[in-house]
């Protein structure tokens, strides 16, 4: 008997032992490190007018290495289709040796959300306003920048909050408004009348500059702060001194009604552009002679001026800590997600050197300066799926690197990898369409007002016909955008050209009474499922899409 209570005495104190181990591994500070230092390597000619492709074997990568990368992904999406990459672009010594396109409905030179991936592009803006002289300096208190408004300000800690702190994502203020907090603070944002009065009116958690918690509001003020300072919104600023130079010129970057200042998530852009700016970054700012950024800012934006992993205290409304967030952005931080060693200039950092912009469901440009690489990777994915991009960079791209010399090519690998750069074929069968319920033709061609949603979607009409195998849904959302789409009834996507995009829709009636759409927005972050209940005059809506789901109600006009 001794000897099992001994035993268990063993067994218990070996338990204790890791738990004191997971302790020290969640509350133990990240350890900081030095920033990336290189000299760039100028490349042989500027992509102003669109990259140049070569094997990968050309600029020292092996062929086989990336299409076992593809394979690897292709067995792990089969599994679990919520990881689902758009396209992956892998650009070496300024050549593109890999284009790769994964998803039957992204095209290539097309137009992709890049969500936070966006945020990077502000900071640039900004080095460039100081250089200009529009901005004195990063340390600049952010309520000076609005000195000419009146606000009413809650927290005299604001007064504290500088530019520098915006752009290290270190306020203190408590904005809650990212994907730990389930977005809470970003449809409080969105409902604001006024944003920038909205950022003033909230109290901080912490002493401004000391606290790592990342927020769309933040960001948000940084383009407010360019639209106050240069006098134009960031949109024009930016085209102006930024993507010109690069030769960029397809985006789609929408203005708030409220704010024209907003410049956030909505930015879209063509992979090959985004990365130009990832080049522009690995180049020190330097774009075919000019200095388009200076050096010295494109070094600050990459130092880690905060440590995401030390920051595993979440906070919830009332200031004190959730465990669930806290959880949440542990396992994030620590364990998920890539490029979280440091936080520079709305840059995420490791410590081996490689720096990256990283927006919602996974949207990834990846910089390796010590590997002379830039990859941008857009994706649809969501959970776990939103991190794996990092995986195939570092468990298949570099080491895809044998030489920094041309390697032999490997022809048959390399076929299959030219082979993917088409998007697979989309393989769909038609159904039969069932027979239309009676209230179809009832709320056929009616128009339902909305009432306040997330979305600011105004209002929603169906269009049935028993003669056709589809049926057409129109909507209007933030005022100026409209849309109608066909939505096939047997299965099968029917695609439709807007002036907000390119959709592509199917749908069902899944009782008497409920109609289900499910619709992709083309280079959209996620599909959109849509949930329609009628019930005489009236509509509910259950909309679910990349920040989670919601329900609304309208009534027929």
């Amino acid at each position: 008997m001794k000897k099992v209570f001994k035993i268990l005495l063993i067994i218990l104190g070996i338990f204790a032992a890791l738990f004191v181990v997971l302790l020290a591994l969640i509350y133990i500070p990240s350890p900081k490190f030095e920033p990336v230092v290189y000299e760039p390597l100028v490349p042989d000619y500027w992509p102003t007018e669109g990259f140049l492709t070569t094997t990968p074997e050309e600029q020292g990568l092996d062929s086989a290495k990336l299409v076992e990368m593809v394979k690897f992904y292709e067995k792990d999406h089969a599994k679990d289709p919520t990881n689902s990459i758009d396209s992956i672009t892998i650009i070496r010594n300024g050549y593109i040796v890999a284009d790769i396109y994964l998803d039957p409905l992204y095209p290539q030179d097309t137009q992709h959300v890049l969500h936070s991936s966006a945020k990077s592009i502000m900071p640039a803006l900004i080095g460039i306003a100081i250089e200009q002289g529009h901005i004195e300096s990063v340390d600049v208190p952010v309520i000076e920048f609005f000195n000419d408004e009146e606000f009413e300000i809650i927290d005299e800690r604001m007064a504290e909050v500088t530019l520098k702190d915006l752009l290290t994502m270190r306020t203190g203020i408590r904005a809650r408004d990212s994907y730990i907090y389930q977005h809470m603070g970003l449809w409080e944002m969105f409902a604001a009348e006024d944003l920038i009065e909205y950022f003033f009116s909230l109290p901080l958690d912490a002493e401004p500059g000391t606290r790592f918690d990342y927020s769309t509001l933040a960001y948000f003020m940084v383009s407010a702060v360019i639209e106050k300072t240069t006098g134009m919104n960031p949109v024009s600023y930016a085209r102006e001194n930024l993507f010109d130079p690069l030769g960029i010129e397809d985006i789609t970057w929408p203005t708030n009604p409220k704010d024209p200042g907003l410049g956030f998530a909505p930015m879209w852009m063509k992979p090959h552009d985004m990365a130009k700016f990832g080049l522009l970054y690995l180049q020190k700012g330097l774009w075919d002679g000019q200095q388009i950024i200076p050096a010295d800012w494109v070094e600050d934006s990459v130092f880690p001026y905060a440590y995401p992993k030390t920051y595993v205290d979440i906070l919830d409304e009332n200031g004190k800590k959730d465990t669930d967030a806290s959880s949440t952005a542990w396992v994030s931080y620590d364990i998920l997600q890539h490029y979280s060693d440091g936080y520079g200039y709305m840059w995420w950092l490791d410590k081996e050197g490689n720096f990256a912009a990283f927006g919602t469901a996974g949207q990834y440009l990846i910089v390796s300066p010590e590997d002379n690489l830039v990859v941008m990777i857009t994706n649809s994915s969501s959970d776990t799926g939103t991190f794996f991009p990092g995986k195939l960079f570092s468990n298949y791209i570099i080491k895809a690197i044998e030489s920094n010399q041309a390697i032999a090519v490997n022809e048959t690998a390399h076929t299959e990898l030219v082979a993917l750069s088409t998007p697979p074929e989309l393989n769909q069968e038609p159904k039969v369409v069932a027979e239309l319920p009676a209230i179809a033709l009832d709320i056929s061609g009616k128009t339902y007002a909305l009432e306040a949603n997330n979305w600011n979607k105004d209002n929603y009409q169906l269009v049935f016909d028993p003669a056709f195998n589809h049926a057409v849904f129109s909507f209007t959302a933030k005022v100026d955008e409209v849309a109608s789409i066909q939505v096939g009834l047997d299965g099968v996507y029917r695609f439709s050209e807007t002036e907000g995009g390119n959709f592509a829709a199917f749908g069902s009636w899944t009782s008497p009474n409920t109609f289900e759409i499910f619709y992709r927005h083309i280079g959209y972050s996620a599909p959109t499922q849509l949930i329609l209940t009628f019930d005489q005059q009236m509509i509910e809506v259950t909309e679910t899409s990349v920040t989670g789901s919601t329900t609304y109600s309208g009534e027929m006009e």
